[in-house]
């Protein structure tokens, strides 16, 4: 009986720390936020992990209303995280606001550093935003694209 339960307790054991090391590799590496404003502004999610899947949430304004999975390769990841460290992302400020109304909020983190671009952010943060969301539209022009949730 003992036996049963030690070997019992040594498989979930296991299978936790499994959990954790595939937890670990498939973490989130880039993530875009872009929020509502009082007109039609887009709102959106995209989310990428380290193992190239992605998670593209529409909410509204947007040609694509729900969860979509996509697939991005790695060149495309080194892509955008090569220009993140070209514009030295990590030393950025963590917020570029003002004391304006009615506009979006852009949130991007990458890796661990997250900012939050409402405005007077630089043209090279926005630029790399720009280049999530066309990594993304990219990924979705091949048979990759996957609707899971509408």
């Amino acid at each position: 009986m003992v036996k049963n339960i030690l070997l019992i307790l040594s498989l979930l054991l296991s299978c936790n720390i499994i959990k954790n090391d595939i937890e670990k590799k498939n973490k989130s590496v880039i993530f875009l936020k872009r929020t509502q404003c009082f007109g039609t502004c887009p709102v959106y999610e995209i989310e990428v992990f380290s193992n190239g899947n992605g998670i593209y949430t529409g909410y509204k304004f947007v040609k694509d209303i729900g969860v979509r999975e996509f697939k991005l390769s790695t060149l495309q990841i080194e892509k955008i995280l090569d220009y993140a460290k070209k514009i030295d992302f990590k030393n950025l400020k963590s917020e570029y606001s003002a004391a304006i109304s009615d506009l979006p909020k852009t949130y991007i983190r990458i890796n661990e550093k997250e900012i939050l671009d409402y405005v007077g952010a630089p043209i090279k943060l926005r630029k790399l935003e720009e280049l999530i969301d066309s990594t993304y539209l990219e990924s979705i022009s091949d048979s990759s694209f996957q609707k899971t949730n509408e």
